[in-house]
């Protein structure tokens, strides 16, 4: 029952490269023009920064970015069809950053027009100590595994499994792509997604 997948070379470690100084680069901006949004699991938000890159997941999304776009469209072509719907931010952790245990999306059996979602981590640079997942390893029984992360490599797991990331602990910067991928989508997202043409 493995709920996950690693795609190795998903993008090249030059283009791993581009990506990452084109976060640290306009990280700033970003933070600037958009809203931090904090996502709660029983009071307590997932992102231990309060102003995180991240918290503008619904305001931002990072294929607007044409050095971004260029790089993961082609990608993402390689293992989704076209015109399904993309959801894509950068997380950066600083010193003592963390992410706190959270799913991206648990589809509701009551409801017929259920979202399908596909989540994925794209791993880009700076130090790690992987990445957290708690999947479901036979019926009923769960367990929580540690996913190392290599440059420009992507995991691609179920919307509804929990993950996390431990306190960053390291001097350097750890950036990382979320990009998640569905085919049909609820009218609350707004300017949150964009087609993979």
């Amino acid at each position: 029952m493995k709920e996950y997948s690693i795609h190795r070379n998903f993008i090249t470690l030059h283009e791993c490269d581009i990506l990452y100084n084109r976060v640290l680069e306009t990280e700033e901006r970003i933070k600037s023009d958009f809203p931090y949004e904090a996502y709660y699991e029983d009071g307590k938000s997932f992102f231990s920064d309060s102003n995180a890159l991240g918290g503008r997941a619904s305001h931002y999304n990072w294929l607007d970015d044409p050095i971004v776009d260029n790089i993961l469209q082609p990608a993402l072509r390689n293992l989704f069809p076209s015109g399904l719907n993309v959801r894509c931010w950068a997380n950066s952790y600083k010193k003592n950053d963390s992410l706190g245990i959270h799913s991206h999306y648990t589809p509701d059996p009551t409801k017929p027009n259920t979202e399908n979602w596909a989540c994925s981590i794209l791993y880009c640079g700076g130090p790690t100590t992987g990445t957290w997942f708690n999947f479901q390893v036979s019926k009923g029984v769960f367990e929580n595994v540690c996913i190392e992360n290599n440059r420009g490599d992507l995991i691609l797991f179920n919307s509804d499994v929990p993950h996390w990331v431990e306190a960053h602990q390291q001097n350097g910067i750890r950036v990382s792509f979320a990009i998640d991928v569905c085919d049909s989508y609820s009218e609350d997202r707004p300017g949150q997604l964009r087609k993979i043409k």
